[in-house]
């Protein structure tokens, strides 16, 4: 008997747990899709562009600045804390968040540096 109720105990468990990381995944999309559907997050793979209107609100403490995603669809992204370190030498980023109006409200921002991937003295073959 007590091997069933910890197999249905562990059962529930189960289920709530897929049911629980089901609703926090969110999947990659552009700026168009995220604007269709408000307030869902996106993972948007986005190059930062027009970088001379960038700016940080220090009374809001947001960053701001324009993003064009992978079709070029260029929209204004803010970010809730200063500029990431990185940001301004990353090639592409990927923006976690969700649009508000015509806003795409950034969680995080994830970024890779080119140069952390090129061979030292290589020619780029195996």
């Amino acid at each position: 008997m007590r091997l069933l109720v910890g197999a249905g105990v562990a059962g529930v468990l189960i289920a709530f747990l897929l049911l629980s990381v089901g609703q926090d995944l969110s999947v990659y999309a552009d700026f168009r899709t995220a604007r269709a559907n408000p307030g869902k997050t996106y993972h948007v793979v986005a190059e930062w562009v027009e970088r001379e209107q960038a700016r940080y609100d220090a009374v809001a403490d947001a960053f701001w600045f324009r993003a064009a995603d992978s079709t070029g669809y260029v929209c204004w992204v803010r970010y809730p804390d200063p500029e990431p370190v990185g940001f301004a030498t990353a090639h592409k980023v990927v923006l976690i968040g969700s649009m508000r109006d015509t806003v795409f409200e950034a969680e995080k921002i994830l970024m890779k540096c080119p140069s952390k991937y090129k061979e030292e003295g290589g020619t780029g073959g195996v």
